[in-house]
């Protein structure tokens, strides 16, 4: 499983009654196979030879926090994933070699766990990861989650996951895609409390505009970190975090009107459905590895994306990623006829997460 990159340990603190925060930190890594991975998430079939265009992307940025479970606490590195809604972390009865590598949940040395047992599987494009489930205490952010079920992998997900850094996913989405339906950790921390109102939101700061990579904000956001007012738009679908985008343009051309997206903090880049991305892949002089002249970048167009109200701008120095010498796109096609807004988006813009309104809201970062 590849569309998650290296960990950074994050700091824990309740700031205020009402809003927890979570400090991110970014890192860059390779990603071989985050097309993949997405076809798989998203119910997809595994890429097979077809006129379809997929073009991978080669290196993104990606945010991490920590959590803990069971009593005494165990540390796990997790991304927080509004495109899924299951929490996993691996096992210590798990024993592939990059199980071994990352941290495990050993159910033996906590005396809050609670057994289950049910079968557990998810599968990707690259392999399939497995397990069963289990319940026990889960603390993120200083908020104590009692009783949170959750998947003990037992058979790792293949792909580059030996390498990478991370130990696990929490899921953000509703519980409806939560696979064995499993109540997500953020149901949990509503019902029991832990959060005065029904809504998170993530601050993801980008490379050059600050030494951490941001903030992920339980119980609400905080207007210092965005210019204006939040702008909203109803969940159309209580699965994914989905909405109707009103129009994508670039150029004088039209790439949507009255489209669906998704708004995943666990992809790095921008996934548009095929027309889209041959435009753009045309317009941007795109080559079948995803690169761009750097010469050309400064005379790229903008991109605007109209959501409820609000215009939304993408620049090139925001949808260009530079990896040494070498100029990426961050428009990458896996074959799903949505749009998927990852990093790239949410790090020009202020995300909030409505789960009481059902309702995503918008603004630019301050």
């Amino acid at each position: 499983m590849q569309k998650v990159i290296t960990i950074v340990a994050v700091l824990l603190a309740v700031v205020s009654a009402e809003l927890h925060r979570v400090p991110l930190l970014k890192v860059e890594n390779f990603v071989k196979a985050e097309v993949e991975h997405l076809r798989a998430k998203y119910g997809l079939a595994q890429t097979s030879s077809s006129n379809h265009e997929h073009l991978c992307n080669d290196r993104n940025l990606a945010y991490y926090g920590v959590i803990s479970i069971g009593t005494p606490a165990k540390d796990f590195k997790v991304i927080f994933d509004t495109g899924s809604s299951n929490l996993w972390v691996p096992s210590k009865k798990c024993r592939t070699k990059a199980c071994k590598v990352h941290n495990q949940y050993d159910s033996r040395a906590s005396s809050s766990y609670v057994a289950n047992g049910t079968r557990f599987s998810i599968r990707y494009a690259s392999g399939s990861l497995s397990g069963f489930l289990s319940t026990d205490t889960v603390n993120v952010n200083g908020l104590s989650i009692a009783n949170q079920t959750f998947a003990e992998a037992t058979n790792d997900p293949r792909g580059n996951f030996e390498t990478d850094k991370f130990d696990g996913i929490l899921g953000m989405g509703y519980q409806n895609i939560s696979q064995a339906n499993v109540v997500p950790p953020f149901y949990k921390m509503v019902s029991q409390g832990l959060v005065k109102n029904p809504v998170f939101s993530f601050y993801l700061a980008r490379a050059g505009t600050s030494s951490n990579g941001g903030e992920l904000i339980f119980g609400g956001s905080d207007p210092s970190l965005y210019k204006g007012n939040l702008i909203y738009v109803p969940v159309s679908y209580q699965g994914y975090w989905t909405f109707t985008m009103a129009s994508v343009s670039v150029d004088g051309h039209s790439l949507c009107n009255n489209c669906q997206a998704i708004v995943d903090t666990g992809s790095s880049v921008i996934f548009p459905p095929l027309d889209a991305y041959k435009l753009l892949r045309q317009i941007l002089n795109m080559r079948d590895d995803g690169s761009v002249d750097c010469s050309s970048v400064s005379s790229m167009p903008v991109i605007t994306f109209k959501i409820g109200t609000g215009k939304f701008t993408l620049t090139p120095s925001a949808y260009i990623i530079k990896i040494k010498n070498q100029c990426m796109s961050a428009f990458v096609f896996t074959g799903i006829d949505i749009w998927i807004l990852g990093d790239v988006f949410i790090g020009q813009y202020y995300t909030e997460f409505d789960m009481g309104n059902n309702r995503i809201g918008f603004a630019p970062v301050a």
